[in-house]
């Protein structure tokens, strides 16, 4: 529960134990009678304009809403934790993991713009790697070699005990492509 719906809560709560409290009171001293004060509410809904009304009745079912929506609601975790000693904890964040270990993807050769996510769970990672391959080279070996590269990656350089590694091939590509893609790159290069 998070603190809007946990201040909303103790609001409610509150609430319901001065009603309470004013219930019991009112049994045995009889300040007032529960009907006369039905009668007001219904009353004063019945001279209150149709639209006022039908606004405040809106409004607390916005909120309700509101309510509900962020209860079932979850942030996403965005760091993952490597190590844990009496100390404290070292902990890397999602994005510069994924980076880093997109990087080390770089150099696979037949492997064309890696994209790398990586999912956080209470006892190590999972790895999600897609990319696109050049037509012609073995996929069993190479989809092995790109899952073997993240995981000893992640594990022996960012620390990570690696659970998973799933490697999804976007597309295939010739062997043209890749080459006129690495001929505009070094033109880049040189214009900056």
């Amino acid at each position: 529960m998070n603190i809007f719906n946990r201040i909303i809560m103790i609001i409610a709560m509150l609430c319901l134990i001065v009603f309470s409290i004013i219930a019991i009171v009112n049994i045995f001293i009889s300040m007032f009678d529960w009907s006369t004060i039905a009668d007001r509410v219904i009353n004063y809904s019945k001279n209150m304009s149709p639209y006022i009304l039908a606004a405040i009745i809106f409004l607390v079912l916005v909120i309700a809403l509101i309510i509900l929506i962020f209860e079932f609601y979850r942030r996403k975790i965005k760091h993952a934790n490597i190590f844990t000693d009496q100390s404290g904890k070292t902990m890397v964040t999602l994005k510069t993991a994924a980076m880093q270990i997109r990087e080390s993807l770089n150099n696979i050769q037949g492997m064309i713009d890696p994209k790398v996510k990586v999912i956080p769970k209470h006892d190590g990672i999972i790895i999600n790697i897609f990319s696109k391959l050049i037509t012609g080279i073995s996929i069993v070996d190479k989809t092995k070699e790109i899952r073997e590269t993240a995981s000893n990656f992640a594990s022996k350089n960012l620390g990570f005990k690696v659970l998973q590694t799933n490697y999804t091939a976007t597309g295939f590509i010739t062997k043209k492509v890749k080459e006129v893609k690495v001929i505009k790159e070094e033109e880049l290069k040189e214009i900056k």
